[in-house]
């Protein structure tokens, strides 16, 4: 076998699972198996023993630990959490207009009410 050929496959088959596994469009657990699989082969590939190591831990924690229903919960706490966030700031915003607050104060509350609804759009928009 030519040198082509040996270097050839392996990336063809590199390629063609990392193709049928973004088609697949994997959630929770899977994902995150996949993701660090995929890591890890590039990290093999690279020859990055400490890395190869650290990847090959967090794959067996995921492998021992990672429930599907214990993502969604987890997901579905941080976008309560990105809520109340959005509420107190609404909240804060509204009395600081009702009270003739500096201009400023208010500026300021509205850019931190703006990065809150993007955050919480954002965990809004992610599956878990």
């Amino acid at each position: 076998m030519n040198l082509l050929s040996k270097t050839a496959l392996p990336l063809l088959l590199a390629a063609s699972v990392g193709a049928s596994a973004a088609d697949t469009q994997l959630a929770g657990c899977a994902a995150k198996r996949e993701n660090i699989r995929s890591e890890l082969r590039q990290a093999q590939e690279q020859g990055l023993s400490d890395k190869v190591a650290g990847l090959t831990r967090a794959l067996d924690e995921v492998n021992a630990h990672c429930s599907d229903n214990a993502l969604v919960e987890r997901h579905n706490k941080k976008v309560l959490k990105a809520q109340a966030k959005v509420n107190q700031t609404e909240r804060s915003l509204r009395l600081a207009q009702e009270a003739n607050k500096q201009p400023k104060r208010i500026a300021k509350l509205e850019g931190k009410l703006e990065k809150a609804r993007a955050e919480l759009a954002a965990l809004q928009a992610q599956q878990p």
